[in-house]
């Protein structure tokens, strides 16, 4: 294929795959499903991140990350209120979970591809694990953070405490989201991915 023509192709996926984040994100049930009113919701988004960053490698889906995390950050003000302002009007928090789930998982995939594992596993692999990275990280973050504010979150997340047990709290009310997250893309990234990976090689030969 004409390199050129190849580049174009990609950058068109790219494009596509930084508009359905865009509704996604805001565009109601597409992106983000709400479990309790004001309470962390489980994101769809980091599934569209993780099956872009399969198919495009690791730049292209640190990119797609990049975005991820500024449209939470774009609608942590929007939701003024919420546990999610709370935690993702802070840029850190927003942004590097969701850049370091697109680079990483784009990383994981060139390097399980070099194993040989087979396609549903690695991917599916890669979507449970790239999905507990990002609810990790963003609980790690959230508790440096508010190390010296927690009674704030806390109070927020309808619980009474001081720093001491905010990491413990964080990880009990963010990770129940975060597992059924997980879960789901440890089915949904090899649903997803493993047809269209077929497809854009093919367009590549």
């Amino acid at each position: 294929m004409n390199r050129s023509r190849g580049k174009a192709r990609e950058i068109a996926i790219l494009g596509i795959f930084t508009a359905i984040l865009i509704l996604q994100s805001f565009v109601p049930f597409l992106g983000y499903i709400p479990l309790l009113p004001g309470m962390p919701v489980i994101t769809l988004m980091v599934m569209t991140v993780m099956v872009g960053a399969v198919m495009l490698g690791p730049k292209d889906g640190a990119l797609l990350g990049l975005i991820w995390g500024v449209t939470s950050l774009i609608r942590a003000y929007t939701m003024p209120g919420t546990v999610t302002f709370l935690l993702f009007a802070n840029p850190v928090i927003a942004i590097v979970p969701r850049f370091l789930v697109g680079w990483l998982t784009g990383l994981g995939a060139s390097w399980l591809r070099k194993l040989k594992i087979p396609q549903a596993v690695s991917y599916g692999l890669i979507g449970f694990f790239g999905a507990a990275l990002n609810t990790f990280t963003v609980i790690a973050l959230s508790s440096l953070f508010y190390l010296n504010q927690s009674s704030t979150l806390l109070s927020q997340l309808g619980y009474q405490g001081d720093s001491r047990n905010l990491f413990v709290i964080l990880l009990t009310v963010l990770g129940v989201n975060g597992l059924a997250e997980a879960i789901s893309a440890l089915f949904i990234v090899p649903l997803l991915g493993i047809p269209l990976i077929h497809v854009w090689q093919r367009r590549q030969s």
